[in-house]
């Protein structure tokens, strides 16, 4: 089996600019059930979106996915 890195990301998307100041922003990508999620923030002005397809969506929905998520693994903390 043959890995092959991952570009820089300075290469692979365009620049995504806030709403609000217009700094750049952070995406954080992530796949939560099977379908694709990113998470946007500005450190200049600490606002935060989510985005779904491209479209934004609200955080209400992004807790629901989490919930409906199964757990990858448990831990019993009390038998530590």
């Amino acid at each position: 089996m043959s890995v092959q890195p991952s570009p820089p990301a300075s290469t692979t998307a365009a620049t995504v600019r806030c709403r609000s100041c217009d700094d750049v922003v952070v995406e954080i990508e992530m796949v939560i059930d099977g379908a694709p999620l990113t998470m946007r923030s500005c450190s200049t002005c600490d606002s935060r979106s989510w985005h779904r397809g491209g479209a934004e969506i609200e955080l209400g929905g992004v807790l629901a996915d989490l919930s409906r998520a199964p757990t990858r693994y448990r831990r019993d903390l009390a038998n530590r």
